[in-house]
């Protein structure tokens, strides 16, 4: 039995020192903001049906890598600043990604 704790143990440790290394993850910025959706402006744009698996991974994404307000605050602003520039925008797509995508969590970016 001591045999198997032992390197248990050391193991453990090792993710310990590891993961407190790392720190926690930096925000996103805008461009990596946009990078990750980038896949979705054919759905938002009616150019497709549905969202792609790539648009659907990159909204998760950024929606996993934006915990607080203040970086969904961030992440809402870029994606607004970003979209008002993008012609034939639908935003009523825009709004049903989230469900279309089957992702718990939203950004929610019109309550914030």
């Amino acid at each position: 039995m001591k045999s198997v704790f032992v390197p248990f143990l050391c193991l453990v440790a090792v993710l310990v020192v590891t993961v407190s290394a790392i720190g926690p993850p930096k925000p996103l910025t805008c461009e990596q903001t946009q990078f990750l959706v980038k896949a979705c402006l054919d759905f938002v744009t009616d150019k497709t049906t549905a969202p792609s698996i790539s648009c659907c991974q990159g909204l998760n994404e950024v929606i996993v890598l934006s915990p607080t307000k203040e970086e969904r605050l961030f992440v809402c602003k870029c994606l607004k600043e970003e979209g008002s520039q993008i012609p034939n925008l639908d935003l009523g797509r825009t709004k049903s990604l989230p469900k279309l995508c089957n992702l718990s969590k939203t950004l929610d970016c019109d309550s914030l």
